[in-house]
């Protein structure tokens, strides 16, 4: 693994590395369609490499079978779940297969889990890696694996916690607090006895650990990753940012402004999937904004941790009525700001973006006991942190509404659980 932050570092590298990345580089030019046209006229080396375009996840869905370097040895394809688009698809041969399931054991085990641990598995399995590869990895450890996908009913699950006794529960974190909440209304979260939650998909926020200590008493790890780049990185159980396990990995660490060498260890996260055969990707813009910790960390591990700052600049667009060329665009994070400053922290929420009666409405759903007047104050706040969304508001151009669930069943969630930031119906009408 190799981390890269400032300009200085690609010229450092110690000579048996650097012939080993230019080497993979000169086969991917060669070998790679999609890297023959992007990259044409312009040097490819490691010492130029902060200067090569970036690889992005429409790129895996325009054309994926143009990033594929040996097509008569790819013995998978797999695709991302769409959440937020078109599905991302990715091709892997055998040997790409045997250096995800070298990566996969140690996450595990980073996570804690062991041969005496039974395992009830709520991922993807069809067309995801997720679940096919974990459950490989929960078999070599020697784990009970319970691999149930996305289509068993919730209250079967919960027998099946109960009954027969399993106490690793793997999953979004919401879809496990949506089941610990469930568990608590059918009064059978005492008889469950999960010792830990293991979390991929999406971001585990605070109120997701306080939830499943408070009604299943365990703790929740979460492991990151993604199904182009598979899971490369675990917490352990001290939970101070997520331990880099993948030895084929080279992170650069960017400016959200100009792209290059952040200059700090702090910036957007480009990845580089080294000795890959299948799909092949060259600094790929996973999207979030991370810090990367070498520091020693308690648990004696001397990989670096990635820790999760957020997203790249994220916006929501809103219509200034039906004729007008100008979108209201909002940053999420003035939701974030506006929410925390009166609820205390940021819990989940949800916005729901559509299109009622020729006028732009969004309703943003918050997981937080139900009360009016603080339904009305967070209103206020949110207008008032966004003088072009009040503007609208007041003119009646645009509609926003406040609603607070105390749990997660009102809110829009995908098939595999997640509940994403935004929904927005106008794509999905």
């Amino acid at each position: 693994m190799l981390n890269l932050t400032s300009i200085q570092q690609y010229f450092n590298i110690n000579e048996t590395l650097r012939k080993k990345i230019n080497e993979y580089l000169s086969f991917a030019l060669h070998n790679v369609p999609f890297y023959q046209t992007k990259f044409a006229n312009k040097q490819v080396s490691i010492e130029n490499f902060y200067n090569l375009p970036l690889t992005q996840g429409i790129d895996l869905t325009e054309n994926p079978m143009s990033l594929v370097a040996l097509k008569d040895k790819i013995v998978l394809m797999t695709s991302s779940s769409g959440t937020y688009g078109k599905q991302k698809i990715i091709f892997r041969t055998n040997d790409d297969l045997q250096k995800i399931a070298e990566t996969t054991y140690k996450v595990a085990e980073c996570c804690g889990i062991t041969s005496k641990d039974k395992i009830v598995m709520i991922q993807p399995f069809e067309l995801a890696n997720l679940g096919h590869g974990s459950l490989r990895t929960f078999q070599k450890i020697g784990a009970l694996s319970c691999p149930l996908g996305l289509t068993t009913s919730p209250e079967y699950i919960l027998w099946l916690l109960k009954e027969m006794k399993f106490n690793v529960v793997f999953s979004t974190p919401s879809k496990a607090v949506y089941l610990a909440e469930l568990s608590k209304k059918k009064e059978v979260a005492s008889e469950i006895r999960i010792t830990k939650v293991v979390c991929a998909g999406e971001p585990i926020f605070p109120i997701h650990r306080e939830k499943i200590r408070e009604l299943w008493g365990a703790d929740i790890l979460g492991t990151y990753g993604s199904e182009e780049i598979d899971g490369i990185s675990s917490e352990c159980s001290n939970h101070n940012g997520y331990h880099v396990m993948d030895d084929n990995l080279i992170i650069e660490v960017l400016d959200e402004k100009t792209m290059q060498p952040a200059e700090t260890n702090r910036g957007v996260l480009v990845v580089t999937k080294m000795n890959y055969t299948g799909t092949v990707l060259l600094r790929y813009l996973i999207g979030d904004l991370i810090e990367i910790d070498e520091s020693n960390c308690q648990c004696g591990r001397d990989a670096a941790r990635i820790k999760i700052l957020g997203r790249m600049k994220e916006t929501s667009s809103l219509n200034d009525g039906l004729k007008s060329p100008f979108p209201v665009n909002i940053p999420l994070a003035s939701f974030d700001f506006a929410i925390k400053f009166v609820v205390g922290y940021i819990p989940i929420y949800q916005l729901i973006i559509e299109q009622i009666d020729n006028k732009d409405t969004i309703t943003i759903n918050i997981n937080y006991d139900p009360s009016e007047s603080l339904a009305n104050e967070v209103l206020r706040k949110i207008l008032s942190s966004n003088k072009d969304l009040e503007r609208c508001y007041i003119d009646n151009k645009i509609n926003v509404k406040i609603q607070l669930f105390s749990d997660l069943t009102d809110f829009y969630s995908t098939r595999r659980g997640k509940i994403p930031k935004i929904y927005d119906k106008r794509n999905h009408a």
